[in-house]
């Protein structure tokens, strides 16, 4: 597959099943075979553990959203960079919902094979959601040193 291809393949992928959530539209995006070496403890890593959690995201966070800031590719990999955000208004990973809002950025890598995604990495700020929803409190600001130290 040639970079751009890819490239409009990651697009393609994060509208159709992050942000208009056609969950039912997985199987154009992953392979058979697919393995998701970021699933979330007790997931099963392969399609249907990744089909699974598109629907727990999207009754989770119903108005969540990734928008894509650059995408890179090449030989048989694409990366991405984005910022995922919603509202917290339905059950998430045993989460009760907060009601609030987050914001948080992302970094995906998918290896390609056959059109569709065979593996996936990604890189999240899962703390920073956590903290924006308040489920971990965020850590206390830095006290600023006395004005002699500065």
């Amino acid at each position: 597959m040639e970079p751009e291809a890819m490239k409009a393949f990651a697009r393609e992928r994060v509208e159709v099943l992050f942000n208009r959530g056609e969950i039912d539209r997985v199987e154009e995006f992953v392979t058979a075979d697919f393995v998701n070496h970021e699933a979330w403890p007790g997931e099963d890593p392969g399609y249907e553990g990744f089909r699974l959690r598109l629907g727990r995201l999207r009754t989770g966070v119903p108005d969540i959203r990734m928008e894509i800031h650059e995408v890179v590719a090449g030989d048989d990999l694409v990366a991405y960079r984005a910022t995922l955000s919603g509202t917290h208004l339905g059950e998430l990973l045993g989460m009760a919902p907060t009601g609030r809002r987050f914001r948080v950025q992302h970094m995906h890598m998918l290896r390609m094979r056959d059109g569709r995604s065979s593996e996936h990495w990604a890189t999240r700020d899962d703390l920073g959601m956590l903290q924006q929803l308040g489920i971990i409190p965020s850590p206390a600001p830095a006290l600023s040193p006395p004005r002699e130290q500065r």
